[in-house]
């Protein structure tokens, strides 16, 4: 069973982008690690996101081919963390 909080995946609205700040299209962007709940059709738990611009996802999920998987990961992880720090800030989780 994956955990699920709508509103983390909620506060993705309006919230900066965790690379560039951008806050027209973030949205909860989830791990691609099977560690962290991904499985096949299934994203993982929701508190392993991190808010992300669409280009930023893109280049997380490797749709532009500009990052090498080491590349991705290590964007996807630092934004992961800002990302809980903004969640604890705003109060939208405790």
């Amino acid at each position: 069973m994956n955990y699920r909080n709508p509103k983390i995946l909620k506060g993705a609205q309006g919230a900066p982008c965790m690379v560039c700040g951008n806050t027209a299209t973030t949205v909860a962007c989830h791990s691609n690690k099977a560690r962290h709940g991904k499985g096949m059709g299934l994203k993982s738990h929701d508190v392993f996101v991190a808010y992300l611009c669409a280009h930023h996802h893109n280049e997380v999920d490797g749709r532009t081919g500009k990052l090498t998987g080491y590349e991705a990961d290590a964007m996807w992880q630092s934004a992961h963390d800002k990302t809980i720090i903004y969640l604890l800030a705003q109060g939208i989780i405790k």
